[in-house]
């Protein structure tokens, strides 16, 4: 049976980006800039933009087709009746921008700049070992001044009465970094153009995360919110999650237990060898899993569990755990997930073949050909590589190295490419690779061959834009392209709007920050974004340059295995059609996403299964609202107890991925 969101076609008439949906998007995707900092490191509950389906644009969408459609069309209201395509367009424009306000850039970039500054003391050294090495345009202090400047300590510390937010330092150096990313970004975008037509129209990847929003969007005759089974399933988290919320204000109501640390149960030798290993229900990873093939949802939790088999074997022949720098991933486990990511993103290459060499061929002689994509292929090549040769020279003019730059950046594309087709085809809520452009290089040469000025830049760029990609804009892109699909819309126009959102929540996000840590201290703001970020990264500097590290190229066994073993795999898939393990379950198994996730993939899985084997295609089918009702239930209790915790001052309450 056909998938039902995929609704319309690329030969389709495109259909008009209307100018009063791009600026009601770009007003809320403004909103949502100066909102989520405020969620996130003030009231400290869920965070609403920590995944690639953020709960803000979620939220609002459902507004839109719940209330504001059904109101237009029955009041009649004419000219104000806001159409699918245009609530398609509100959402993708608030889809792209909702990340770059949390993980994507702001609450990264301006706590990293400050707390470079506030952090820095005698006993840390940070001032002696790397502050030469900063340029003075880069950061919003004198790096050769003394520590602990008046403008950082007053970000950390909050303002004194009577004095106002010192806007003038931050001025350069935002606007800079500013550059940076917004080339980037613009990278991002003719990455996304580049692929979009092998992902969405030749390989028709399943996008699991747009199926929702597609779904809320559709007009069939059969509206998705009116579905009984959609609204059961909404229930669900809705009920316990309001036992949990009521637990924080009043002890006395029960609270139901969706999370179990399994490692106090695993004290004894080998068993205390393995990682991180959580029992945790997430009833919206439950509901996208049951949108994905059995064998792939199968394997994700599977190996999973073999990576886990193999830490205690280990354990038991004597090896203690390791860890891949800041990751809670074990060196032999995020080694064999880089062979596998070598191997994956060789795949993605040789099945584009044709499609590369036709965008190669439009990129010399352009015809009428690429007309509805994003951009011409022209610009999408030509702006790709300029943009990277702009990202390398601004990072050169910075202090580093430009071979070396230029290699960090091609390094993040390998990276973000292969994160990106896990999203649209495994539809995880958020993604990430234990390891960094830096990681890599100093495993072949050492630390001390990559020399204090590359590290010192590699320290701010790297947790800014390449650490934790868990919101970076690669998959929104590719998403809200398939959803642009599924209403018709013009891609080149929503293309163009889609940098100003981003534009637009930068901005933002930007004052928004600002005027948080001056106004309550960072000091008491969320502590991983304001405190141990900053500290976490620039005491590894510190011991990078102080204790150079020699290079580890003997981990490229383990490597290796991984780039054996994910080979076999796509061998046995080849000669055996109903061969059970996906290789996108191994090359994903070990990391922190899926330590999170494994269990409510386990379970999406299992409701999956019964379903199909004892009820067939029709039970999966009918079942299919109950399951995303889930979705939308857990996010819009996420959301609704977020407003009750800023309203009550209560913080800390959490039902979203950490």
């Amino acid at each position: 049976m056909a998938d039902p969101a995929r609704q319309a076609t690329t030969e389709s008439k495109t259909a008009p980006v209307t100018l009063r949906a791009v600026l009601f998007g770009l007003a809320l995707s403004g909103i949502l800039g100066v909102v989520t900092p405020f969620t996130d490191l003030r009231i400290q509950g869920t965070w609403i933009a920590a995944s690639h389906l953020p709960m803000g644009p979620l939220f609002v969408l459902m507004l839109l087709t719940g209330l504001v459609g059904a109101a237009s069309v029955r009041r009649g209201m004419g000219r104000l009746r806001i159409t699918r395509a245009e609530m398609a367009t509100v959402y993708i424009l608030m889809l792209v921008g909702a990340g770059i306000p949390s993980f994507g850039l702001t609450e990264y970039l301006v706590p990293t700049l400050a707390g470079s500054n506030y952090f820095a003391s005698a006993a840390n050294k940070w001032a002696e070992t790397f502050y030469r090495y900063i340029p003075r345009w880069l950061v919003p202090y004198s790096p050769h001044g003394a520590p602990q400047q008046p403008a950082m300590l007053s970000f950390y510390e909050g303002l004194r009465f009577g004095q106002s937010i010192p806007w003038r330092p931050w001025i350069t150096p935002l606007l800079l970094w500013s550059l940076f990313a917004f080339t980037l970004f613009f990278c991002y975008l003719c990455l996304a153009a580049i692929l979009r037509r092998q992902w969405i129209d030749n390989e028709k990847l399943p996008f699991p995360l747009a199926q929702l929003p597609i779904e809320m969007l559709r007009e069939d005759g059969r509206p998705f919110l009116r579905n009984p089974l959609m609204w059961l399933g909404f229930a669900v988290p809705m009920i316990v999650h309001a036992f949990n919320g009521l637990h924080q204000y009043y002890p006395s109501v029960p609270s139901i237990t969706l999370k179990l640390e399994l490692n106090p149960y695993f004290t004894a030798r080998p068993w205390n060898g393995m990682g991180l290993f959580w029992l945790w229900v997430l009833f919206s990873v439950i509901g996208f899993t049951y949108l994905l093939p059995l064998d792939l949802s199968f394997s994700l939790w599977f190996f999973f569990l073999l990576f886990k088999a193999q830490e205690v074997i280990l354990s038991a022949m004597g090896n203690q755990p390791a860890y891949a720098g800041p990751y809670p991933v074990q060196v032999f486990a995020a080694q064999q997930m880089l062979g596998a990511f070598i191997v994956l993103f060789g795949s993605l290459i040789y099945l584009a073949r044709p499609h590369l060499k036709h965008a190669w061929s439009e990129f010399w002689r352009p015809t009428s050909a690429d007309r509805q994509e994003p951009m011409s292929f022209r610009v999408a090549i030509g702006g790709l590589a300029i943009g990277t040769l702009a990202l390398s020279g601004m990072l050169a003019a910075a202090g580093m190295s430009f071979p070396l730059a230029l290699a960090a950046i091609l390094l993040l594309y390998f990276i973000a490419i292969t994160l990106t087709r896990f999203v649209s085809e495994s539809g995880l809520l958020f993604i990430q690779a234990p390891f960094r452009p830096s990681d890599l290089m100093a495993q072949v040469v050492g630390t001390s061959a990559l020399g204090p000025a590359n590290l010192t830049i590699f320290a701010f760029v790297q947790r800014i834009f390449m650490f934790d990609l868990r919101t970076f804009l690669l998959p929104s892109l590719l998403d809200g392209f398939r959803i642009a699909d599924s209403r018709g819309l013009n891609r080149r126009s929503l293309a163009r709007a889609m940098m100003l959102s981003v534009g637009i929540a930068a901005i933002t996000s930007f004052a928004s920050v600002l005027w948080i840590g001056y106004t309550y201290g960072g000091v008491n703001l969320q502590s991983w974004f304001a405190i141990g970020s900053p500290t976490g990264r620039f005491n590894e500097l510190q011991s990078q340059i102080a204790t150079p590290r020699p290079p580890t190229v003997g981990t490229f066994g383990w490597t290796a295995l991984g780039v054996v073993i994910m080979l076999l795999l796509y061998a046995l898939r080849l000669r055996y059609a109903g061969f059970l393990l996906h290789p996108m379950g191994y090359a994903m198994g070990p990391s922190w996403p899926m330590i999170q996730l494994w269990f409510s993939i386990f379970i999406g899985w299992l409701a999956k299964s019964a379903l199909v084997r004892y009820g067939g295609t029709r039970a999966y089918v009918r079942a299919r609202p109950f399951f995303l009702g889930l979705v939308l239930g857990e996010y819009s209790a996420a959301f609704l107890w977020l407003i009750v915790n800023g309203l009550t001052g209560v913080k800390g309450f959490s039902i979203g991925l950490t």
